[in-house]
């Protein structure tokens, strides 16, 4: 309906709205007119709202059909379709569900891996941000839950609010992450745990890439360790140091370049 965005309908009511003034017109004769004349194109648009899908189609594509199956939901079991963006984000085109992904750095798949977290089992994508990269676990769904924001509410009542409107600045792209995507606290994060980060309040975890570059990479400050080039596999142990509280890591080095004595691989 052209009269939607033409000028001829308003310039109509405002010229009525002077003969009010000038005592020619009644308001109430005036307000009836207007909202008959709205009501009148509020039908027509309901009788043909059949002709937006033929004109949005021509100008966008459909969330179904952009991207490609990347990971899958923990609920439907369906694969999450990857948009790149901006703003990036993750769309399940059965249940109309969009899962806005951290801005800033690069969205990769994983190993197939699920999210330990109860009830949730989403399968993890892994996000690398810096140059040189820091790479971080990332469970889509945790992301954008309330329970596990990088951001703690004030309270307990403000918790969903708040989250709410984290979700419409992350599908608005207004999203830039240049830390580890989850807290510290999370199970993913946890699992990876070496020490705490003297320089900063996060923590250093080990590189989710497993190798063959080992590293430790710093949850909330651009820290990355790089480690000898001659270990073969490291493993972050559940025993912690009685001092420090640091976990302790079992190393493997690659045979023949074990600096251990006796040529030892292990320690």
């Amino acid at each position: 309906d052209s009269g939607l965005v033409l000028p001829k309908v308003r310039a109509e009511i405002e010229g009525q709205c002077n003969r009010i003034a000038k005592g020619e017109m009644e308001k109430d004769i005036v307000i009836l007119n207007a909202l008959n004349i709205f009501e009148k194109k509020f039908h027509f648009f309901v009788q043909n709202i059949g002709r937006m899908d033929i004109l949005f189609g021509s100008s966008f594509s459909k969330l179904e059909d952009v991207g490609k199956p990347f990971t899958r939901c923990g609920l439907s079991r369906r694969y999450l379709q990857y948009i790149p963006g901006p703003p990036p984000r993750l769309y399940n085109k059965f249940t109309e569900t969009v899962y806005p992904l951290p801005s800033g750095g690069q969205i990769k798949q994983w190993s197939g891996r699920t999210c330990p977290v109860e009830g949730c089992n989403f399968e993890l994508c892994l996000y690398s941000v810096g140059a040189p990269p820091r790479t971080f676990p990332l469970c889509p769904n945790c992301f954008n839950s309330a329970d596990w924001s990088l951001e703690e509410a004030e309270n307990e009542e403000d918790k969903e609010d708040e989250n709410k409107e984290r979700q419409i600045r992350r599908i608005a792209g207004k999203n830039l992450v240049l830390e580890c995507p989850l807290p510290d606290d999370h199970p993913l994060i946890e699992e990876l745990y070496v020490s705490p980060d003297p320089d900063s309040s996060g923590i250093f975890i080990l590189d989710p890439h497993f190798g063959p570059k080992w590293r430790l990479v710093g949850t909330r400050d651009a820290t990355i360790i790089h480690l000898p080039k001659n270990i073969d596999k490291l493993t972050v142990l559940d025993e912690t140091d009685e001092v420090t509280g640091c976990h302790k890591i079992k190393v493997e080095f690659k045979a023949g370049e074990s600096p251990l004595e006796g040529g030892e691989t292990k320690h």
